[in-house]
């Protein structure tokens, strides 16, 4: 019984470990070139509308492999990350998730794709500033 537990308990880790594993201090190092564009801990990079502090480190290695394997095609990243292996971009992904939230920000602007969930009755359509009373 004893080991049935103890398997159960090492499959419960197992599947609850995130899929990208990568070592932010690792990250930190090869990001270098990524920081001109995408920010770091206090630049806030030339396209501010492009920083990648504090987003999700899974979404973010499976954007770049998609990339790197041309999936998404933009020439710059191609080129940028066409060399990168798997475990890199996974360092570079766990670099960005730790440092938090992006160093400058605009009010007017925001990162497709990383918009935070709203409640629902901020979600929900405002009502008319005024109404027509029928006849």
């Amino acid at each position: 019984m004893q080991t049935r537990i103890a398997a159960l308990s090492a499959f419960a880790l197992v599947a609850t470990t995130p899929a990208f594993a990568g070592d932010p201090v690792i990250g930190k190092q090869k990001a270098t070139a990524c920081v001109i564009c995408h920010g770091g801990e206090n630049f806030g990079g030339i396209f501010y509308t492009l920083q990648l502090a504090g987003r999700n480190a899974d979404k973010l290695a499976i954007k770049t492999n998609k990339y790197k394997t041309l999936k998404v095609l933009h020439p710059m990243m191609n080129m940028a990350v066409a060399f990168y292996t798997e475990k890199e971009i996974e360092d570079v992904a766990a670099y960005y998730q730790s440092i938090g939230k992006p160093f400058l920000t605009s009010p007017f602007f925001t990162i497709k794709g990383d918009d935070e969930v709203l409640p629902a009755a901020a979600a929900a359509p405002a009502a008319a500033p005024y109404t027509v009373a029928a006849k």
